[in-house]
């Protein structure tokens, strides 16, 4: 399991990973979440001293001011398996349902994510470690084709990606789906939880 937590904040002026919900922090939410599928579990962050209280593995980003991209490439790196699970900080409310329906998916492509009313949400998925080389494929053209941007979009059209279409299973809940970017986001989150 992976959970990126190394964006930089800017529309919530703080690192949504240690705002709270209720007596917890959400980063601890989601990793309680988490312990529940995972024996192994790494935090992809830049300002790793800030979630040090966590004692669990924190990678770096291997290349500076590249965004998400880097930080699931870092993370695909340092990880001991083929197969890996990545969510990100904004989603406080996913559950460990929904992180079993995706890995339950039979797939053979490179990378499987959900699509949450016809929108595929891109930073919560299945990652397999062939995308590290596609990656890499990235950063060495973005220097020459100004057209490749670094993204994890430009990722997506460049791997095999499986999309799964989850409104209609008995476990889909549109909270858990929450994007929380700005401090409103954040009191609607406050607003839900723990009542899913």
């Amino acid at each position: 399991g992976i959970i990126l937590c190394g964006g930089k904040s800017s529309r919530m002026q703080t690192n949504k990973a240690l705002l709270k919900l209720g007596e917890k922090t959400i980063i601890e939410i989601i990793l309680d979440e988490m312990k529940k599928v995972f024996s192994r579990i790494i935090l992809s962050a830049n300002k790793a001293e800030e979630l040090l209280f966590l004692n669990l593995p924190i990678v770096k980003d291997t290349f500076k001011s590249s965004g998400p991209l880097d930080g699931i490439y870092s993370a695909l790196k340092s990880s001991d398996t083929d197969k890996n699970f990545m969510t990100t900080c904004d989603l406080p409310l996913i559950n460990s349902d929904i992180i079993e329906h995706l890995l339950n998916i039979d797939s053979k492509k490179d990378i499987i994510i959900p699509v949450v009313n016809s929108k595929p949400e891109r930073l919560i998925g299945v990652y397999k470690k062939s995308v590290i080389n596609i990656i890499e494929k990235i950063f060495k053209t973005s220097e020459t084709d100004q057209t490749i941007k670094r993204s994890v979009y430009d990722l997506h059209r460049l791997a095999e990606v499986e999309c799964i279409e989850i409104n209609n299973i008995s476990i889909f809940n549109e909270s858990l789906f929450l994007n929380m970017n700005t401090p409103e986001d954040y009191e609607k989150v406050k607003s839900i939880y723990p009542v899913l």
